[in-house]
């Protein structure tokens, strides 16, 4: 059954993708975006889907010399290909950005050139979406930005003595899995995304359509972001002293 004549248009999802991003902060949160429906069609069914996801490349390029941004390298080594510039988004509508982590965060801000001209790109892209949300150390940028002074956001915990370092303002919350603040919405560590990803899609696009498409991806959605996770006892493995940046 197809209603695409009765469908709403498609919600635009922005990816910000950088050197280093932890893989699974853009594609466990890509997912769940990309497999939803509408109400009365089904995963083989062509557009128009309830979300667009774009992935918006950090270099900032001129379009008239180079049509396409270069490829992006995660952390782990896998490569994506961005739809645009990072310069481009501020032409085109979207209605939610993410940030994600991965130790390329560590170089984002630290790079004194380039660190200011990318947060006046993350406050301007404020200015005009419904949500800003990171996954993971992704919150950094946000906090160093100063849009989560005074508002209560989370962060990978195996990371948070360094990001919470970038913003003493904000209300960090070192339990949940994700924190929904209303126009920012942040999320815990790597696989925490997901859920936080599955959550905006209920918040977007109902509930219906969110529980239809974590079943469909097979997912086991946490739904309850104050819920701890319990793994199961595992003896210590010596790790060195990095902590996870995904």
């Amino acid at each position: 059954m197809s209603t695409s004549s009765q469908s709403p248009r498609p919600q635009r999802i922005g990816i910000l993708v950088f050197d280093g991003f932890e893989p699974l902060d853009v594609w466990g949160f890509a997912e769940a975006f990309t497999i939803a429906r509408f109400i009365g069609t089904g995963y083989a069914d062509p557009p128009p889907y309830p979300f667009d996801v774009v992935l918006i490349s950090n270099e900032v390029g001129a379009p008239v010399v180079v049509k396409e941004p270069a490829p992006v390298k995660s952390y782990q080594g896998p490569r994506v290909a961005p739809d645009i510039f990072r310069s481009q988004a501020l032409e085109q509508h979207f209605d939610v950005l993410m940030i994600p982590g991965g130790f390329g965060v560590g170089r984002l801000l630290g790079d004194q050139g380039a660190t200011g001209a990318l947060l006046d790109w993350v406050r301007a892209m404020d200015q005009r979406v419904a949500i800003m949300a990171s996954v993971c150390t992704g919150a950094a940028v946000l906090a160093k930005a100063g849009l989560l002074d005074g508002k209560p956001a989370a962060t990978n915990h195996q990371a948070f003595d360094w990001v919470t370092g970038f913003g003493p303002q904000v209300l960090w919350d070192n339990v949940s899995r994700w924190v929904d603040a209303g126009h920012y919405v942040t999320s815990a560590g790597v696989s925490a995304g997901t859920d936080l990803a599955f959550h905006l899609v209920s918040r977007l696009a109902g509930r219906a359509v969110a529980e239809t498409a974590a079943l469909s991806a097979e997912y086991d959605w946490h739904r309850d972001p104050g819920a701890p996770i319990v793994y199961p006892q595992q003896a210590t493995v010596p790790t060195s002293r990095k902590t996870l940046a995904g």
